[in-house]
């Protein structure tokens, strides 16, 4: 090594000690642990929350986040909503490359500004403000400082420091201040300390705080992250929001209060309105037959548009403007629902739920007003409850989907709140069950009909498909059933059952697949199983989450072949049966008569499970897998020329 090469090297490493020892967020800094597994980490943040009153609530969060690679891009990136109660004062950041050096600043002025209305709002008053950094080389480190200013005390930030699989905290901290005089309830969850109390003659101060938590890895089939990460939340009692003034310590006070404050006087409906709802209900005797009749009209009268305005977030339009416009978001919707069955004397419930297709209960034990983005409605018919989705004009009367079903609600009513539960769907009621008769042609083609019926929480697989024009469904069903050389001849669907406790359609499709089944000497070859074939599962190593399956299904195929003449009818039969906690597997081929039947069920069983039982999950379905996709072989006879 020449002395000029190494005194470059001997300078090169000084300054990068030198520069490691200067530079907080250098990269190396980070304990080896927390780089494990992490597209990013925390390096330190900060919430701190100033409730100086009822309309005087001050926000500064301080953060810096080290962005490790391209998957971890979203976590260098701030997203600021604001609207009339909310204003961002002030935003100051700076940018640092791997080793602390400082690469740039940004503030507010660097920010994008747009409305954060969705395709489906027609107006929303809350806008956001985003910066995404234009850096490319990883590491690097984004830190910024942000003050937002609240006139509203109902809505107080929430902490949750490990908010996402694949990010580490090296240190998250969460301080809320507030007078002696105001009473708040605090909620904990996956924190097991107490928060760290100071006070004097005038204001109280509450610390929580985490460090050094190593990244949760993202696995497969692993329960929803929020509801294994730590969170504190806090409501105060007493609160203004967007001037309304309110107090409530449980369930019961909440849905008072918002029943007499935002529910109440908004039922109102039009004397025509009402005189058309007397005669259209006049000769129906059964108030179950009466509120479907309204339901139906509703649904034909009005259509789903979010209209975010003010307190509108949480207070719905009055019924009168529904009737008036023919439009409304969900709580619109249900509000004027109600309001149908108000002249009819049906009493109803307007429900909160946490909407979405992981199922999410509202917190039983903690009343708050961020539990909840979507409302539902509940008619408490004696013996035969019933719940309706007021949002979507083709969904039958009585059926709630994968988006609402089997989760606490909050039922909000003049005696007050209530926990309800919505429907569940159970792994044999969530039913999808196909069969399908064929004949193989003698060029090894295969034509027939396939008929597919869907139940429970697998009713609306195919259901949205109805509406479509023909074009548009034959690319669905395309989509669906994707075998090379398929076409299909007709596509036909009909309800058969639209009883609220067993509702079911049919689809049912004439189809051709050319060149199915493969001659190769003397044997042919077919995919016995080719419309439902499961998808393989990643295997994971050291597992750490518990396996988790969201819901539970049962899916049969029976399938009809009209062999050839010319093939040999016995074959060995098929017999296969796996069975492990979480489902069962059965496949079953034979031949008898010219007919070759292939039986295919699958059954899930919903539930969370220890992480141990994923290897033996992992190995059902992937069997499953492999059974889905066997060849199976016939022989053909020699003293046969051709197929027919």
């Amino acid at each position: 090594m020449t002395r000029k090469l190494w005194l470059i090297l001997a300078l090169t490493s000084a300054i990068h000690v030198y520069l490691k020892g200067q530079n907080i967020y250098a990269v190396d800094l980070i304990r080896e642990n927390l780089k494990e597994r992490a597209d990013a980490t925390v390096r330190d943040e900060r919430v701190e929350i100033d409730m100086k009153g009822v309309n005087d609530v001050t926000i500064r969060i301080t953060r810096a986040v080290t962005v490790h690679n391209r998957n971890g891009e979203e976590h260098g990136g701030i997203e600021l909503y604001y609207n009339k109660s909310r204003k961002i004062k002030s935003v100051k950041g700076e940018i640092f490359n791997e080793f602390g050096i400082s690469i740039g600043t940004f503030s507010l002025k660097d920010f994008r500004d747009r409305s954060a209305s969705g395709q489906s709002n027609l107006y929303d008053d809350t806008r956001m403000k985003n910066y995404s950094p234009a850096v490319y080389n990883y590491p690097y480190t984004i830190a910024y400082r942000v003050e937002i200013k609240e006139n509203q005390n109902l809505l107080i930030p929430s902490w949750t420091p490990d908010y996402a699989y694949d990010v580490a905290i090296e240190r998250s901290s969460y301080v809320f201040t507030c007078r002696q005089t105001d009473k708040i309830r605090i909620h904990q969850q996956n924190y097991e300390a107490e928060a760290r109390v100071e006070e004097d003659a005038k204001i109280k101060t509450y610390t929580w705080e985490l460090r050094d938590i190593p990244a949760r890895r993202s696995e497969p089939y692993s329960p929803p992250h929020d509801l294994q990460a730590a969170r504190v939340r806090i409501v105060p009692e007493s609160f203004q929001y967007f001037k309304k003034m309110g107090h409530f310590k449980d369930w019961q006070e909440f849905g008072k209060w918002n029943y007499d404050r935002l529910l109440a006087d908004k039922r109102e409906l039009p004397e025509a309105t009402v005189r058309h709802v007397q005669e259209l209900t006049k000769h129906i005797d059964s108030s179950k037959e009466k509120a479907k009749a309204l339901y139906k009209y509703m649904q034909d009268k009005t259509r789903y548009i979010s209209i975010q305005v003010g307190i509108g977030g949480i207070e719905p339009f009055p019924a009168k403007m529904v009737d008036q416009l023919g439009y409304g978001d969900c709580k619109a919707l249900v509000n004027y629902m109600q309001s149908l069955l108000d002249i009819v004397n049906i009493p109803s419930y307007y429900c909160i739920v946490e909407a979405g297709s992981y199922k999410r209960d509202i917190t039983a034990d903690f009343a708050n007003v961020s539990d909840g983005n979507h409302i539902i409605l509940c008619i408490p018919f004696e013996n035969d409850t019933t719940w309706l989705e007021c949002t979507n004009q083709q969904i039958p009367f009585g059926f709630l989907g994968d988006f609402t079903d089997d989760r606490l609600v909050i039922a909000c009513s003049v005696e007050g709140g209530r926990i309800l539960r919505t429907p569940k769907f159970s792994h044999t009621e969530s039913l999808q069950y196909r069969e399908g008769h064929f004949k193989i042609l003698a060029d090894g083609s295969l034509e027939g009909r396939l008929t597919t019926t869907f139940k429970g929480g697998q009713f609306d697989n195919h259901y949205y498909n109805t509406f479509l024009n023909q074009q548009d469904k034959t690319h669905n069903v395309k989509k669906w059933y994707d075998i090379d050389n398929i076409s299909f001849q007709k596509i036909d669907y009909e309800m058969i059952s639209e009883d609220k406790d067993s509702i079911a359609f049919r689809e049912t499709l004439d189809l051709m697949i050319k060149n199915y089944v493969v001659k190769s000497g003397t044997h042919a070859i077919l995919h016995p199983n080719i419309f439902n074939q499961a998808r393989a599962i990643p295997a994971t190593r050291n597992r750490t989450n518990d396996l988790y399956i969201n819901r539970g299904y049962t899916d049969i195929d029976i399938i009809y072949y009209t062999l050839p003449k010319d093939i040999d009818t016995l074959p060995m039969p098929v017999n296969k049966r796996l069975e492990t906690e979480m489902g069962i597997y059965e496949l079953r081929i034979s031949i008898s008569n010219g007919i070759l039947t292939s039986y295919r069920m699958v059954q899930l069983r919903e539930g969370t499970y220890p992480k141990e039982k994923y290897v033996e999950f992992y190995k059902f379905m992937n069997e499953v897998y492999g059974s889905d996709r066997g060849k199976y072989s016939l022989s053909i006879r020699k003293n046969e020329a051709t197929l027919e």
